[in-house]
């Protein structure tokens, strides 16, 4: 699915312009219309097994909330897509 604001694949992370914000592949696919960004790295955290040339600083993929439970529900507080 394509996120109706910006075009690109709801199941992949995102990056606000600043890179304040990182959109969550889960919450953005469940919710299905729009990615749903949260602060980042706070909301994400970081690992040095994620380090890459693209991502020096090793971001997680999913929001704590589905890094903890990847069955529950979209973590409240998210910024849609169409806000930033």
């Amino acid at each position: 699915m394509l996120c109706k604001k910006c075009g690109r694949p709801l199941n992949e992370s995102q990056y606000s312009k600043d890179r304040k914000y990182k959109s969550c592949p889960r919450c953005s696919a469940m919710n299905g219309e729009e990615h749903v960004y949260f602060p980042y790295p706070r909301e994400f955290g970081t690992t040095v097994k994620r380090i890459s040339a693209n991502h020096p600083d090793g971001p997680q993929s999913y929001c704590i909330n589905h890094r903890l439970n990847p069955n529950s529900a979209i973590q409240e507080g998210g910024i849609m897509c169409g806000e930033l």
